[in-house]
């Protein structure tokens, strides 16, 4: 079992997000964290942020790609002479299932959902969909989230791809909660404040109100 972190762009607070999904979900079974690309990693890699957040059970599985520059993937990986492969993601995450078949996987995405992987186009949501992952959109909770959440769950349903809800972070917004979910079609599972300090602390209580009608425990949980 298996479910994507996507966002409507970068810094939309995906990390974040996950470290609280993992948290909340620690005693439902072998949990797994997995961001299959990642670039920008001279500031920092978020497997080690989310190592750091989520409780010291959840396996943090290594990056198929890490790239040093904080650019587009396909762009990160040009400046260093190489190129992402799909099907290499694919195949790995195919083995990470086979490793340990009880084990649910959570996949951060990387950037938005039309992000570029390769020069030839092939892009996030693309990857995605040949996958067959679930997707929890994360947004932002202020001015300009309705039309970037709207777009986002258009692409994804282009796709034929699930989405099992969507995450909003940043300061409350009841009426954004309210567009989102009227015009988009889709279930706010969670509203996420500002977290300070950020640790392990305030993800935890964050956890302990996040996805409260237990929507997402069909790809999470452990029959």
């Amino acid at each position: 079992m298996s479910l994507a972190v996507v966002g409507t762009g970068t810094e939309v607070g995906k990390t974040v997000v996950s470290a609280v999904l993992l948290a909340h979900y620690v005693g439902s079974g072998a949990l797994a964290y997995w961001k299959p690309v990642a670039t920008g990693s001279r500031d920092g890699r978020d497997a080690e942020t989310v190592a750091r957040l989520a409780p010291a059970t959840i396996e943090i599985l290594p990056e198929s790609y890490l790239f040093r520059e904080p650019l587009s993937p396909h762009l990160a990986a040009r400046l260093e002479g190489t190129t992402i492969n799909p099907a290499r993601l694919l195949a790995d995450l195919a083995s990470h299932r086979a490793a340990e078949p009880r084990l649910a996987l959570v996949v951060e995405g990387v950037g938005g959902l039309l992000v570029p992987l390769t020069d030839d186009g092939h892009l996030l949501i693309d990857w995605l969909a040949a996958a067959g992952l679930p997707c929890l959109l994360v947004a932002a909770s202020g001015l300009g989230t309705i039309n970037h959440t709207l777009l986002s769950l258009e692409a994804l349903r282009a796709r034929g791809i699930e989405v099992a809800g969507v995450v909003l972070n940043g300061p409350l917004n009841a009426e954004n909660r309210a567009a989102i979910e009227r015009f988009g079609q889709a279930t706010v599972v969670a509203e996420l404040a500002p977290l300070a300090p950020l640790d392990a602390e305030t993800i935890a209580r964050a956890a302990a109100e996040f996805d409260r009608e237990g929507r997402l425990a069909p790809h999470l949980e452990r029959a």
